[in-house]
């Protein structure tokens, strides 16, 4: 098995999008999907603005010899958009295969949007601090919408748990 690192996406303090139709925060939601990942979990930092809390997170993930960083989370914007996406650094060779196998496994279990693999590069885009301080390949997972009807696809923690263990094994 390849040594992977899963962070939850946001903290308990700042727990993200909220999906009405799952009943929880991007965090809830994440804290019950890795009771079900063989990998090492890892949480943010609560404190601090969000660099800080990615150089500190780097600090505690980098040098320990991880092939991949995942963070998770999902997304959320106006009830309509909806699909699969995962983020990776500009010029991540296995950034971008880890984000459009992931894209293609999620869109093949349970047939929704492939929105596809987005590299980011510049620092006012989501995900840049988390995605370029990770000395390992690293990938935001967004698999759905939370705002999205798609969302009740991944009402079973386990199912999705096991989709991410199948990708990153």
């Amino acid at each position: 098995m390849n040594k992977i690192a899963i962070v939850v996406g946001h903290d308990k303090n700042e727990q993200g999008a909220f999906s009405n139709l799952l009943k929880q925060s991007e965090y809830a939601y994440h804290c019950e999907v890795v009771k079900h990942l063989p990998f090492d979990i890892f949480y943010r930092p609560t404190s601090g603005n969000y660099y800080q809390k990615m150089v500190e997170l780097s600090k505690e993930i980098n040098g320990k010899g991880y092939k991949a960083v995942i963070e998770l989370h999902f997304n959320s914007f106006n009830g309509v958009a909806n699909g699969c996406e995962a983020l990776f650094f500009n010029g991540s060779v296995v950034g971008k295969r880890y984000s459009e196998v992931f894209c293609s496994e999620v869109v093949k279990e349970y047939g929704i949007t492939n929105r596809g693999a987005k590299a980011i590069s510049k620092q006012n885009e989501r995900g840049y601090w988390f995605l370029r301080l990770m000395d390992a390949p690293a990938i935001i997972l967004e698999p759905f919408f939370g705002d999205n009807k798609e969302a009740l696809l991944f009402k079973d923690h386990k199912k999705y748990a096991d989709l991410i263990e199948k990708v990153f094994c």
